[in-house]
């Protein structure tokens, strides 16, 4: 079931969302306080698991799990170095779900003045 959805998650990322539905995952990521800690600290630059872990106060399978679903998401990338591995925000990712998200909206917003129900 993971491998078909990781499947499924990269068929939709070559293609524009065309409902919110399709965007719940990466939102979904901003939704939870680790999450969020975590994203904070990414905000200012890559880091390792090493670096997250005692500056939110949470344990290193609490952390990886996380990051799991940010890299689900698509919201973060991974890369390996050494016996370490680093994270970091994928911002064409981020900036390609939250177009989509202002396209869906603008699109709303166009029916809405075309019809005198909104």
């Amino acid at each position: 079931m993971a491998k078909k959805h990781k499947i499924e998650h990269g068929e939709r990322a070559a293609a524009a969302a065309t409902s919110l539905v399709e965007l719940t995952p990466f939102f979904k990521a901003f939704c939870n306080t680790t999450r969020a800690s975590i994203i904070d600290l990414l905000l200012d630059g890559e880091r390792c698991v090493c670096e997250i872990t005692p500056a939110i106060e949470a344990s290193q399978p609490l952390v990886s799990h996380h990051l799991a679903i940010l890299r689900e998401a698509g919201f973060v990338r991974m890369r390996e170095q050494g016996s370490r591995t680093y994270y970091a925000i994928d911002w064409d990712a981020f900036d390609g779900r939250v177009g989509e998200f202002l396209a869906l909206a603008e699109r709303g917003r166009a029916a809405c003045t075309r019809s005198e129900a909104c």
